[in-house]
C-alpha cells in the first residue's frame, strides 16, 4: 500500500488543499485532507512542507500520521477477516469512509487550534479580550479605554479594505516589509489619510503583531525591523488667542439656541482643555466645589479640572448637565459660529500632507477651527501665560509625556519671539531699578 500527497492546484498563487492518493492491489483511492498550503511552501519531491514554512514540523507530522492511519486501517481490515479462507482486499469505499472519519474526529482539536492561530481569528480574539477586560493596559493593569478599543476596530476596517483592494487574505507570514510599504501606500494614496493617522494605525498593528509573536502564533518578527516604522509628523494646526476666545464668547447667539449651546461647550474646552468627548459627558455628579471630575473617554484616566468664573457661569446655565451632540454636528455649528468673528476673518496659511504630498492651504482662520482647537488653545495659552508650570498644565490635559504635550503647543515663532521680547523688557526694567537703587545709596 503506497501513500502519496499532492496539491489540488500546484500552479496557483494561493494556499491549496492537499489530498492523499492511496495505491494498492490495482486500486487507487483519493481522499482530501484537512490541510492547505501555498505551492511555494511545498516540497514536491519529499511531499511535505518546506522548512521555511512556519510550523512545518507539526504540519509534516500530521501528514505522517495520516499515512500511518492508512496502514492501520488496512491492518484492522485484515485482522477482522483473518478467519476467512481468502481475505478480500480492503474495499476502496471502506478505506475512504474510515480515513474521512479519522480526519474529522482525530484532527478536530488540531483544526480548532490551527484556526485560532490564523491572523483574523487571533485578531478577533484580541479585540474580544479587550472588550471583556481580560486584556488590560500593560503599564497600569487597567482595562483598556473605549477609545483604544475603537482604534483597533478602525485598524481592522482598514486592513479588510486593503485585503479587498489587493484581492488577498492576510496571514502572519504575509505581514512583511513589502506588505508594510503597500499598506502605507494604500492608506496614503487611496484613503488619503494624514501621516499621523497612518502612524497610529501602524503603531497599533505592531502592538497586535508583537503579542501574536510573543504568544508563539508566528515566528515572523518583520514588524520589529527599522523600516517597519510608525510615521510621525507635527501637523500645522491653529489655536485661538485669548482675544479671539473672548470675541467668540461675546457673540450674541440668543436667536439660535443650538449655536449658543455649541459656543458655550467650546468655551468650556478653551478654559479647561477637556476633549469634546469629555465635555459632552459632564453631568451634575461630575461637578463639585469648583472642579470637574471625570474619567476621560479616550484614555480611561480620571482627571480633576478646576474651573474659573467663565466656566462656572456656563455650567450653571445648563444645570451642570451638558447635552450630547455628534462631533460632526458640533463642528458644523462651530464653523457657523466662528465665521461671525471679525478676528477670525484674517487669512492664514497652513501646511498639510494630503495624498503623500505637502501642500499649503490658505483661507480665513475660522475655516481651520474644529472641536479640538479648544484643547490646543488651552495648552498653548496656559503655556504662554507662565502662571502654571508644564507639569501642572499636563496634569489638567492628562498628557503623560512632555513629547506628547509639546505637540499641542501651537504658538507661532513670531508670537514666541514677541512674548520673549516682553519678558526681556521687563527684566531690563527690573535691572535698571536695581542699579538706580544702588546709586542712590
Amino acid at each position: 500500500m503506497k501513500v502519496n500527497f499532492y496539491l489540488k492546484d500546484p500552479t496557483g498563487d494561493y494556499p491549496t488543499w492537499i489530498y492523499c492518493s492511496i495505491s494498492y492491489r490495482n486500486q487507487r483511492v483519493k481522499v482530501y485532507t484537512t490541510l492547505k498550503i501555498h505551492p511555494k511552501d511545498w516540497n514536491v519531491k519529499k511531499q511535505q512542507a518546506r522548512q521555511s514554512f512556519t510550523g512545518y514540523g507539526t504540519f509534516n507530522r500530521t501528514l505522517h500520521n495520516i499515512e500511518g492511519r492508512v496502514g492501520k486501517i488496512d491492518l484492522e481490515w485484515r485482522e477482522q477477516h483473518a478467519n476467512e479462507k481468502e481475505i478480500q482486499p480492503l474495499p476502496g469505499e471502506v478505506l475512504k469512509e474510515q480515513l474521512r472519519k479519522y480526519l474529522s474526529q482525530e484532527t478536530k482539536q488540531e483544526r480548532q487550534d490551527n484556526e485560532k492561530r490564523t491572523f483574523w481569528s487571533y485578531y478577533n480574539l484580541f479585540i474580544e479580550r479587550m472588550e471583556a477586560g481580560t486584556r488590560v493596559n500593560t503599564k497600569d493593569g487597567k482595562p483598556l479605554a473605549k477609545g483604544t478599543i475603537f482604534q483597533f476596530h478602525n485598524l481592522k476596517r482598514h486592513l479588510k479594505e486593503f485585503e479587498k483592494a489587493k484581492s488577498c487574505i492576510l496571514t502572519f507570514e504575509k505581514v512583511d516589509i513589502s506588505f508594510y510599504k503597500n499598506f502605507v501606500d494604500h492608506l496614503t494614496i487611496k484613503k488619503r489619510l494624514g501621516p499621523n493617522t497612518i502612524g497610529k494605525l501602524i503603531t497599533n498593528l505592531k502592538v497586535f503583531l508583537r503579542e501574536a509573536f510573543e504568544e508563539g502564533l508566528t515566528t515572523n518578527n518583520k514588524f520589529s525591523h527599522k523600516s517597519f516604522k510608525s510615521i510621525n509628523h507635527t501637523s500645522d494646526t491653529v489655536y485661538l488667542t485669548l482675544a479671539e476666545i473672548k470675541q467668540i464668547q461675546g457673540l450674541d447667539l440668543s436667536a439660535s439656541p443650538r449655536l449658543e449651546r455649541v459656543r458655550d461647550y467650546f468655551i468650556i474646552g478653551c478654559y479647561t482643555g477637556l476633549r469634546f468627548s469629555d465635555i459632552i459627558s459632564i453631568r451634575p455628579g461630575n461637578v463639585n466645589d469648583g472642579m470637574i471630575t471625570l474619567t476621560q473617554a479616550k484614555t480611561g484616566d480620571v482627571v480633576v479640572i478646576p474651573f474659573g468664573k467663565e466656566v462656572e457661569t456656563i455650567l450653571d446655565k445648563y444645570g451642570n448637565a451638558i447635552r450630547r451632540i455628534s462631533n460632526q454636528k458640533y463642528n458644523d455649528y462651530l464653523h457657523l459660529i466662528c465665521e461671525r468673528c471679525e478676528l477670525l476673518q484674517k487669512e492664514i496659511s497652513i501646511k498639510q500632507i494630503t495624498g503623500g504630498k505637502e501642500i499649503t492651504v490658505k483661507g480665513p482662520k475660522h475655516e481651520f477651527i474644529s472641536s479640538h482647537t479648544a484643547r490646543r488653545s488651552f495648552a498653548t495659552n496656559e503655556s504662554a501665560a507662565g502662571d502654571l508650570d508644564r507639569s501642572e498644565i499636563m496634569a489638567l490635559t492628562g498628557h503623560k509625556t512632555e513629547k506628547a504635550f509639546k505637540k499641542y503647543i501651537r504658538e507661532t515663532p513670531h508670537e514666541t519671539a514677541t512674548r520673549i521680547k516682553e519678558k526681556l523688557i521687563q527684566r531690563d526694567l527690573k535691572r535698571a531699578s536695581i542699579n538706580t537703587h544702588l546709586k542712590a545709596v
